[in-house]
């Protein structure tokens, strides 16, 4: 015979061998299995049963995983991760390994933690940065402002540095914190001449142009008389700040390193062939007549006769191994050439 109770909510509290919703069926014990998790459900009386929980799990039905992390060997701050009969540390930033016993070097797995030339020197669960001069914080990369304690006089600005400062002066003062009068206002070098103040008195010096010498460079060299740099015989001449040079008949150029090619104006006639020499020139020709490179050129043989045609500087034709040559002369006039066999 079955009885029920009813509640209010209209639930059915079972007599002991029924169950169901109405109490409309017989319990029979592991049918089915109220284990949970893979327990093993085992009859023990006619109307009750016991659950073998798998390892990991507890509780009548095996319904609750069991906290593994009691007796955890997480160290170094790490965080026990409970798990299914086991658990796992979740390690701080600054350690790892299974229990987070190991410590992490910073400085080898990130090379440029510190900034700016700092040196890291790895710590147990950190690391430090040594900074240069000039630079601080943390990671070395706050500049550190040196104008703060610095002493810029008479108005000058004060610029920050990397571990200095250094003061721009107003016009007229100089010296490492403008405290000095600038010796170079009032124009003491001569002209062409750099003027430059030394940061520890405010004295001038002035470097000289070319050409020139002495405290206030006003002073001319004279580059004649250190061995002349003329070439080739050339005349030195002096001039302020540098020189210049008269050449010889025959060289050009700044210091009469060129020497004139005189056959550029192909003075040799009938196809004869120009040499040039140093200063002057000759004419090769071939022994053809007697008028040879020169159709006013005078008999085979004899000096030809003075004409209103004289030419100053005309060459001299001379005979040499069957060929005929030209030579040029200076300071002589000549109408046409003097023949020489």
């Amino acid at each position: 015979m079955r009885t029920a109770e009813h509640t209010q909510c209209n639930l059915c509290m079972c007599e002991p061998g029924y169950t169901g919703k109405n109490c409309e069926s017989g319990y029979i014990p592991c049918s089915p299995s109220p284990c949970q998790n893979g327990g093993t459900c085992k009859q023990s009386t006619k109307y009750s049963y016991e659950c073998k929980c798998p390892p990991g799990f507890q509780g009548k039905n095996c319904e609750e995983n069991t906290d593994d992390c009691p007796g955890n060997l997480c160290q170094n701050g790490g965080t026990c991760v409970d798990g299914i009969n086991a658990y796992h540390c979740s390690c701080p930033s600054s350690f790892t390994g299974e229990f987070c016993e190991n410590d992490v070097d910073e400085c080898a797995l990130r090379p440029s933690i510190c900034q700016n030339g700092a040196t890291c020197t790895n710590t147990h669960g950190s690391y430090n940065c040594i900074c240069v001069n000039g630079w601080n914080g943390p990671d070395c990369s706050n500049n550190i402002d040196d104008c703060v304690d610095a002493a810029c006089f008479n108005g000058a600005t004060c610029i920050d540095g990397v571990g200095s400062f250094y003061c721009r002066c107003t016009p007229g003062k100089t010296g490492l914190l403008c405290h000095l009068d600038d010796a170079c206002t009032s124009n003491p070098c001569h002209a062409d001449a750099i003027c430059d103040t030394s940061p520890i008195n405010g004295s001038f010096t002035c470097s000289c142009a070319v050409g020139y010498k002495g405290i206030d460079c006003s002073e001319d060299i004279d580059e004649c008389d250190q061995g002349s740099p003329c070439e080739h015989n050339g005349i030195c001449v002096n001039t302020p700040g540098s020189f210049a040079c008269n050449c010889s008949q025959g060289f050009t150029g700044p210091r009469c390193e060129t020497n004139v090619n005189e056959c550029e104006s192909h003075p040799c006639q009938n196809q004869g062939s120009c040499l040039d020499d140093p200063g002057t020139f000759r004419c090769v020709c071939m022994p053809v007549s007697a008028s040879i490179c020169s159709s006013n050129a005078p008999a085979r043989g004899v000096s030809g006769p003075a004409s209103p045609n004289k030419k100053r500087n005309a060459p001299t034709l001379v005979s040499r191994g069957g060929q005929f040559t030209y030579k040029s002369r200076t300071n002589d006039w000549i109408d046409g050439g003097r023949l020489v066999l």
